[in-house]
Protein backbone atom coordinates (compact mmCIF):
# COMPACT_ATOMS: atom_id res chain seq x y z
CA UNK A 1 0.00 0.00 0.00
CA UNK A 2 2.84 2.26 0.97
CA UNK A 3 4.20 1.60 -2.23
CA UNK A 4 1.22 2.58 -4.37
CA UNK A 5 1.15 5.83 -2.85
CA UNK A 6 4.84 6.37 -3.44
CA UNK A 7 4.02 5.67 -7.00
CA UNK A 8 0.45 7.39 -7.11
CA UNK A 9 2.45 10.87 -5.79
CA UNK A 10 5.14 10.00 -8.49
CA UNK A 11 2.82 10.11 -11.55
CA UNK A 12 1.23 12.76 -10.30
CA UNK A 13 4.49 14.61 -10.37
CA UNK A 14 5.81 13.52 -13.95
CA UNK A 15 2.35 14.48 -14.97
CA UNK A 16 2.75 16.37 -18.43
CA UNK A 17 0.96 19.50 -19.38
CA UNK A 18 -2.44 18.83 -21.28
CA UNK A 19 -3.77 16.20 -23.31
CA UNK A 20 -1.21 13.87 -25.63
CA UNK A 21 -3.85 13.74 -28.22
CA UNK A 22 -7.31 14.18 -28.98
CA UNK A 23 -9.56 10.93 -28.77
CA UNK A 24 -12.38 10.55 -30.74
CA UNK A 25 -14.49 8.40 -28.46
CA UNK A 26 -16.59 7.77 -30.75
CA UNK A 27 -13.98 5.57 -32.40
CA UNK A 28 -13.23 3.83 -29.28
CA UNK A 29 -13.64 -0.29 -30.03
CA UNK A 30 -16.15 -2.08 -27.58
CA UNK A 31 -13.22 -4.27 -25.72
CA UNK A 32 -10.59 -1.98 -24.20
CA UNK A 33 -7.19 -2.59 -22.62
CA UNK A 34 -6.15 -1.52 -19.41
CA UNK A 35 -2.27 -2.34 -18.40
CA UNK A 36 -2.87 -6.06 -19.08
CA UNK A 37 -6.15 -6.28 -18.49
CA UNK A 38 -9.22 -6.31 -21.14
CA UNK A 39 -12.24 -4.85 -20.48
CA UNK A 40 -15.73 -3.53 -22.09
CA UNK A 41 -16.18 -0.01 -23.32
CA UNK A 42 -18.81 0.13 -20.62
CA UNK A 43 -16.32 -0.45 -17.71
CA UNK A 44 -13.51 1.59 -19.67
CA UNK A 45 -15.11 4.27 -19.02
CA UNK A 46 -16.65 3.57 -15.58
CA UNK A 47 -12.76 2.53 -14.26
CA UNK A 48 -11.43 5.47 -15.74
CA UNK A 49 -14.44 7.87 -13.78
CA UNK A 50 -12.86 5.93 -10.29
CA UNK A 51 -9.24 6.81 -11.20
CA UNK A 52 -10.18 10.38 -11.83
CA UNK A 53 -11.97 10.55 -8.67
CA UNK A 54 -9.12 9.42 -6.73
CA UNK A 55 -6.02 10.77 -8.61
CA UNK A 56 -7.66 14.58 -8.44
CA UNK A 57 -7.39 14.40 -4.91
CA UNK A 58 -3.94 13.49 -4.69
CA UNK A 59 -3.39 16.51 -7.37
CA UNK A 60 -5.00 19.00 -5.54
CA UNK A 61 -3.00 18.00 -2.07
CA UNK A 62 0.17 18.05 -3.98
CA UNK A 63 -0.45 21.38 -5.50
CA UNK A 64 -1.00 22.71 -1.95
CA UNK A 65 2.57 21.57 -1.07
CA UNK A 66 4.00 22.40 -4.27
CA UNK A 67 2.58 26.25 -2.66
CA UNK A 68 4.14 25.86 0.14
CA UNK A 69 7.83 25.14 -1.30
CA UNK A 70 7.11 28.24 -3.70
CA UNK A 71 6.23 30.47 -1.00
CA UNK A 72 9.13 29.14 1.73
CA UNK A 73 11.63 29.93 -1.65
CA UNK A 74 9.77 33.50 -2.35
CA UNK A 75 9.94 35.04 1.26
CA UNK A 76 13.33 33.69 1.68
CA UNK A 77 13.94 35.43 -1.86
CA UNK A 78 12.53 38.47 -0.24
CA UNK A 79 13.96 38.02 3.46
CA UNK A 80 17.72 38.24 1.46
CA UNK A 81 16.19 41.73 -0.40
CA UNK A 82 16.61 40.16 -4.02
CA UNK A 83 13.50 39.84 -5.03
CA UNK A 84 14.01 42.70 -7.42
CA UNK A 85 17.52 41.20 -8.80
CA UNK A 86 15.80 37.11 -9.26
CA UNK A 87 13.57 39.27 -11.28
CA UNK A 88 15.85 40.72 -13.63
CA UNK A 89 17.60 37.21 -13.78
CA UNK A 90 17.21 35.15 -16.73
CA UNK A 91 18.75 31.92 -14.29
CA UNK A 92 16.40 28.97 -15.25
CA UNK A 93 16.12 25.85 -13.43
CA UNK A 94 16.07 22.17 -15.05
CA UNK A 95 12.63 21.12 -15.85
CA UNK A 96 12.90 17.80 -14.28
CA UNK A 97 10.66 15.42 -11.84
CA UNK A 98 13.67 14.06 -10.02
CA UNK A 99 15.49 17.08 -9.60
CA UNK A 100 12.16 18.45 -7.82
CA UNK A 101 11.35 15.53 -5.70
CA UNK A 102 14.69 15.65 -4.47
CA UNK A 103 14.07 19.74 -3.82
CA UNK A 104 11.12 18.73 -2.03
CA UNK A 105 13.13 16.11 0.37
CA UNK A 106 11.13 12.75 -0.90
CA UNK A 107 13.76 11.19 -3.15
CA UNK A 108 14.81 8.69 -0.36
CA UNK A 109 11.38 7.58 0.31
CA UNK A 110 11.11 6.24 -3.57
CA UNK A 111 14.77 4.85 -2.90
CA UNK A 112 12.92 3.11 0.22
CA UNK A 113 10.64 1.81 -1.84
CA UNK A 114 12.64 0.83 -4.83
CA UNK A 115 10.37 3.42 -7.40
CA UNK A 116 12.80 4.72 -9.93
CA UNK A 117 12.58 8.60 -10.43
CA UNK A 118 12.21 9.42 -14.03
CA UNK A 119 13.66 12.27 -15.86
CA UNK A 120 10.82 13.17 -17.93
CA UNK A 121 7.53 14.23 -17.50
CA UNK A 122 4.22 11.99 -18.52
CA UNK A 123 1.47 13.11 -20.69
CA UNK A 124 -2.26 13.67 -18.70
CA UNK A 125 -2.80 10.43 -20.65
CA UNK A 126 -0.39 8.04 -19.49
CA UNK A 127 -0.83 9.59 -15.81
CA UNK A 128 -4.78 8.85 -15.82
CA UNK A 129 -4.00 4.65 -17.56
CA UNK A 130 -1.50 4.37 -15.03
CA UNK A 131 -3.78 5.46 -12.13
CA UNK A 132 -6.69 3.21 -14.11
CA UNK A 133 -4.33 0.09 -13.60
CA UNK A 134 -4.26 0.82 -10.17
CA UNK A 135 -7.87 0.65 -10.01
CA UNK A 136 -8.22 -2.13 -12.24
CA UNK A 137 -5.27 -4.57 -10.29
CA UNK A 138 -6.78 -3.99 -6.87
CA UNK A 139 -10.01 -5.95 -7.76
CA UNK A 140 -12.13 -4.03 -9.84
CA UNK A 141 -16.02 -5.49 -9.86
CA UNK A 142 -17.30 -5.05 -13.67
CA UNK A 143 -19.99 -2.33 -13.27
CA UNK A 144 -23.99 -3.18 -14.77
CA UNK A 145 -24.32 -0.36 -17.28
CA UNK A 146 -27.42 -0.34 -19.81
CA UNK A 147 -27.21 1.05 -22.99
CA UNK A 148 -24.97 3.36 -24.57
CA UNK A 149 -26.91 6.43 -22.76
CA UNK A 150 -25.02 5.34 -20.06
CA UNK A 151 -21.78 5.20 -21.29
CA UNK A 152 -21.82 8.72 -22.69
CA UNK A 153 -22.95 9.94 -19.42
CA UNK A 154 -19.91 8.23 -18.11
CA UNK A 155 -17.68 10.02 -20.95
CA UNK A 156 -18.81 13.14 -19.89
CA UNK A 157 -18.72 12.54 -16.30
CA UNK A 158 -15.07 11.66 -17.64
CA UNK A 159 -14.53 14.96 -19.27
CA UNK A 160 -15.21 17.31 -16.81
CA UNK A 161 -12.99 15.57 -14.42
CA UNK A 162 -10.41 15.66 -16.82
CA UNK A 163 -10.88 19.51 -17.51
CA UNK A 164 -10.23 20.74 -14.14
CA UNK A 165 -7.58 17.80 -13.28
CA UNK A 166 -5.72 19.37 -16.33
CA UNK A 167 -5.79 22.44 -15.15
CA UNK A 168 -4.96 21.44 -11.03
CA UNK A 169 -1.81 19.96 -12.76
CA UNK A 170 -0.88 22.48 -15.29
CA UNK A 171 -0.71 24.55 -11.94
CA UNK A 172 1.69 22.25 -10.49
CA UNK A 173 4.16 22.45 -13.63
CA UNK A 174 4.08 26.21 -13.38
CA UNK A 175 4.32 25.76 -9.42
CA UNK A 176 7.69 23.04 -9.57
CA UNK A 177 9.13 24.94 -12.69
CA UNK A 178 8.99 28.33 -10.20
CA UNK A 179 10.91 26.01 -7.32
CA UNK A 180 13.53 24.95 -9.83
CA UNK A 181 14.29 28.47 -11.34
CA UNK A 182 14.21 29.53 -7.68
CA UNK A 183 16.90 27.04 -6.74
CA UNK A 184 18.97 27.68 -9.51
CA UNK A 185 19.30 31.52 -8.76
CA UNK A 186 19.74 30.90 -5.10
CA UNK A 187 22.63 28.16 -5.82
CA UNK A 188 24.35 31.35 -8.08
CA UNK A 189 24.48 33.40 -5.09
CA UNK A 190 25.26 30.61 -2.80
CA UNK A 191 22.16 31.23 -0.86
CA UNK A 192 20.34 27.19 -0.80
CA UNK A 193 21.63 26.26 1.57
CA UNK A 194 21.09 28.76 4.02
CA UNK A 195 17.79 29.27 2.46
CA UNK A 196 16.96 25.39 3.85
CA UNK A 197 18.32 26.76 7.48
CA UNK A 198 15.98 29.74 7.53
CA UNK A 199 12.81 27.62 5.97
CA UNK A 200 13.60 24.90 8.70
CA UNK A 201 13.81 27.40 11.24
CA UNK A 202 10.52 29.69 10.63
CA UNK A 203 8.97 25.97 10.08
CA UNK A 204 9.91 25.03 13.86
CA UNK A 205 9.12 28.83 15.54
CA UNK A 206 5.35 28.14 13.33
CA UNK A 207 4.98 24.75 14.81
CA UNK A 208 6.45 26.08 18.42
CA UNK A 209 3.58 28.84 18.05
CA UNK A 210 1.17 26.58 16.63
CA UNK A 211 1.69 24.27 19.62
CA UNK A 212 1.98 27.50 22.67
CA UNK A 213 -1.25 28.71 21.18
CA UNK A 214 -2.97 25.56 21.14
CA UNK A 215 -2.00 25.18 24.93
CA UNK A 216 -2.60 28.26 25.77
CA UNK A 217 -6.51 27.51 24.30
CA UNK A 218 -6.45 24.31 26.40
CA UNK A 219 -5.76 26.63 29.40
CA UNK A 220 -7.96 28.75 28.78
CA UNK A 221 -10.59 26.05 28.31
CA UNK A 222 -9.87 24.88 31.48
CA UNK A 223 -10.31 27.98 33.41
CA UNK A 224 -13.52 28.70 32.10
CA UNK A 225 -14.65 25.37 33.51
CA UNK A 226 -13.17 26.04 36.55
CA UNK A 227 -14.86 29.77 36.28
CA UNK A 228 -18.42 27.74 35.61
CA UNK A 229 -18.20 25.15 37.71
CA UNK A 230 -17.33 27.34 40.78
CA UNK A 231 -20.16 29.85 39.99
CA UNK A 232 -22.52 27.10 39.76
CA UNK A 233 -21.57 25.69 42.99
CA UNK A 234 -21.24 29.48 44.57
CA UNK A 235 -25.41 29.26 43.00
CA UNK A 236 -26.16 26.33 44.58
CA UNK A 237 -24.86 27.28 47.79
CA UNK A 238 -26.84 30.88 47.66
CA UNK A 239 -29.99 29.07 46.87
CA UNK A 240 -29.78 26.53 49.33
CA UNK A 241 -28.90 29.27 52.16
CA UNK A 242 -31.85 30.83 50.35
CA UNK A 243 -34.20 28.11 51.50
CA UNK A 244 -32.63 27.60 54.72
CA UNK A 245 -33.55 31.28 55.45
CA UNK A 246 -37.09 31.31 53.96
CA UNK A 247 -37.44 27.79 56.58
CA UNK A 248 -36.30 29.47 59.21
CA UNK A 249 -38.58 32.50 58.57
CA UNK A 250 -41.38 30.58 58.04
CA UNK A 251 -41.10 28.49 61.23
CA UNK A 252 -40.61 31.58 63.22
CA UNK A 253 -43.88 33.28 61.85
CA UNK A 254 -45.65 30.20 62.50
CA UNK A 255 -44.65 30.58 65.71
CA UNK A 256 -45.34 34.00 66.46
CA UNK A 257 -49.05 33.19 64.87
CA UNK A 258 -49.38 30.54 67.20
CA UNK A 259 -48.88 32.60 70.17
CA UNK A 260 -51.12 35.45 69.00
CA UNK A 261 -53.86 32.98 68.47
CA UNK A 262 -53.85 32.26 64.32
CA UNK A 263 -55.80 29.28 63.46
CA UNK A 264 -55.19 27.64 59.80
CA UNK A 265 -58.77 27.11 58.34
CA UNK A 266 -59.02 26.90 54.78
CA UNK A 267 -55.99 27.79 53.35
CA UNK A 268 -55.12 30.64 55.22
CA UNK A 269 -54.42 31.48 59.12
CA UNK A 270 -57.34 33.14 61.20
CA UNK A 271 -57.65 34.77 64.07
CA UNK A 272 -59.61 33.74 66.64
CA UNK A 273 -61.45 30.79 65.14
CA UNK A 274 -61.03 29.03 67.89
CA UNK A 275 -62.03 31.53 69.96
CA UNK A 276 -65.64 32.08 68.39
CA UNK A 277 -66.26 28.89 66.10
CA UNK A 278 -66.46 25.77 67.21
Amino acid sequence: MEKRVITIILIILCAGAGLANDTDVNSLIVVKQIGDKYVSEADYWVVRSQALTELIPFLTSTRREAKGHYKALTDYIKYIGKGQEYLDSDIKGPSSPAEYVRLIGKAEEFEKNNVKLPEKYMTWDQLVELAMEFEVNEGYVPTDVNGPEEIEMFKQICERKEKYGAKVQTDLRKLAQDCMDMKAYLDSINEFEACVKYTRYQKEEKEKARKEGMKRRREDRAAVERSKRETAKERNEAIKEARREEAVEDRLALERRKRLGYTYYRGSYRYGYRRYHY
